[in-house]
């Protein structure tokens, strides 16, 4: 009987990805895939390393699986957190079967030798969803970043940045698109730097769009220095993409962005979602901050209050600064937790308002839904172009006559909203 495993992914949409890839590598090398994590005969463990918080749950979630060591069950950890920290997890927890870095071709074996299997390793450029049957899939464009943001420590687990094939992305949006994907997001730590040969972000999108049966293409992770006219020109030319984009501004201080080695300012902040929202019909923004910066002083803070405030962005969210070793920023002196805990609540406070604000004015329009559960005999639940699955909101659709169909689009016409959802009737054209 071949061996079951069960994976569990932490972490951000670029984690995932290598978690599908190890799945298909499991699959490929004869192993089961277990939706059971009780029965399965070995766990493994994706971690997070990005933040504080992420370290936290990747330790939490590795301490609860030992628990499985009970009944037989052997746990492999890997990922960023072990990449970064693989001697101190060896050191503290002996009781891990297999401390791995991050995946590459060399884990299958290391399983392999583990549970003392001869066969030879089978090598695969696939990609399986942990979870089938979704309507969307991540596409995951390039690894590492070189953009060395002073608070940051992508660069030194995952290295500069670095573009994949424009042939292997298109193959992989090609299967994506086979097991019924509809809806393709476009992720990696700054796609807007993706250059392969003479092929960059744009011609990369375009050729994909070409896919017929992808209705709605998402950009997910683009700096904010490096969002060009191009790119912009993209998303209003091309019916595919969705007018959705994802920028994480980080602050809006000129002297903390310096600090973080960043080149904005609020002032080239708001022009560029100026241009965004004239170029672009209809477009929602999406963004990330950062607040409790070392050095963010009282007046660093309510610059970044203000430019939410003129902003307006339609989606925020936001972390708390936590030092990261060896990166620039750890060696500048903290704010205290309980200043940062409440410039944090201040400023979720404020989005939640500008949030609510936003929905309102769309209550009365009629808008695209792709309808992913079933919730009750008349009521979905869904989402719209202007919400990335995990992150953003849901819309929650009632039809009364039964026509939607999961995994499928349909019309739909707003009737109410909450903070940070929508509400709404199937429209029958």
């Amino acid at each position: 009987m071949s061996l079951t495993y069960h994976i569990i992914s932490l972490g951000c949409s670029k984690n995932q990805v290598d978690s599908e890839r190890l799945n298909a590598a499991l699959i490929e090398n004869g192993f089961m895939q277990s939706e059971d994590i009780e029965s399965s005969d070995f766990v493994v463990i994706n971690t997070c390393g990005f933040i504080q918080s992420a370290k936290e749950e990747s330790i939490a979630v590795i301490l609860d699986s030992l628990e499985l060591k009970l009944s037989g069950a052997k746990i492999a950890v890997l990922g960023c957190l072990s990449e970064r920290y693989k001697k101190d997890i060896l050191a503290d927890i002996p009781e891990i079967d297999l401390v791995y870095g991050l995946y590459d071709e060399g884990f299958i074996p290391a399983v392999k030798s583990l549970f003392e299997i001869s066969e030879n390793f089978v090598k695969t450029d696939k990609r399986i969803p942990l979870e089938l049957g979704l309507p969307y899939e991540y596409i995951k464009i390039a690894e590492g970043c070189s953009n060395r943001c002073s608070f940051c420590a992508i660069p030194i687990i995952r290295g500069d940045h670095v573009s994949f094939s424009p042939d292997s992305i298109y193959s992989d949006a090609m299967e994506a698109a086979s097991r019924g994907a509809k809806e393709l997001i476009i992720v990696a730590q700054d796609i807007a730097s993706y250059s392969f040969g003479s092929s960059d972000l744009c011609s990369l999108v375009e050729k994909i769009s070409e896919i017929e049966t992808v209705e709605w293409i998402r950009l997910m992770y683009i700096h904010p220095d490096h969002l060009s006219d191009k790119i912009i020109k993209l998303i209003a030319s091309n019916d595919k993409i969705v007018k959705y984009i994802d920028i994480p501004f980080q602050h809006a201080s000129e002297k903390i962005l310096r600090s973080m080695n960043r080149k904005g300012s609020s002032e080239k902040y708001l022009d560029l979602i100026e241009r965004l929202r004239s170029e672009v019909s209809g477009i929602k923004i999406r963004s990330t901050f950062m607040v409790g910066y070392p050095g963010e002083t009282d007046e660093d803070y309510n610059e970044l209050l203000d430019f939410m405030k003129k902003a307006r962005i339609d989606k925020a969210g936001a972390f708390v600064f936590s030092p990261e070793e060896n990166t620039p920023s750890a060696e500048l002196a903290d704010n205290p937790s309980k200043i940062k805990k409440r410039r944090f609540e201040k400023l979720m406070k404020l989005q939640q308002e500008i949030s609510r604000d936003s929905l309102v004015k769309m209550v009365g329009q009629k808008v695209k839904i792709l309808v992913e559960e079933k919730l009750d005999e008349f009521h979905y639940a869904g989402r719209t172009e202007y919400d990335a699955p995990e992150v953003d909101g849901v819309f929650y659709l009632t039809d009364e006559k039964n026509k939607v169909k999961i995994n499928d689009f349909c019309e739909a016409v707003i009737t109410d909203s909450t903070e940070y959802d929508l509400i709404g009737e199937y429209y029958d054209s």
